[in-house]
């Protein structure tokens, strides 16, 4: 017989995290699922060490492998990652 994996969904970290396209910050991320979600449609890169270590991080809080809130900050730093890719640079 298998076993039941619990998948946490619902959970919320402490203090959400404010993101969005160009400079408007309109969307709320209100945990991992949701940091997944966000990550996978609106990252243009979706590589490297950064957005790994944030998907990863969230998908263990996920299935309750590591404190939710441990995987916030890894979010945070894919999203300053990815944000600063998309601004024009100077010539």
């Amino acid at each position: 017989m298998g076993t039941v994996t619990l998948v946490g969904f619902k959970l919320r970290w402490t203090r959400p995290v404010y993101v969005g396209l160009s400079d408007k910050l309109d969307t709320t991320i209100y945990g991992p699922a949701d940091a997944i979600r966000w990550m996978q449609a609106h990252f243009i890169h979706k590589h490297g060490f950064t957005f790994w270590r944030a998907h990863a991080l969230c998908h263990s809080a996920l299935l309750g492998t590591i404190h939710h809130d441990f995987a916030r900050q890894s979010f945070v730093d894919a999203w300053v990652e990815q944000t600063s890719r998309e601004e024009p640079h100077d010539s």
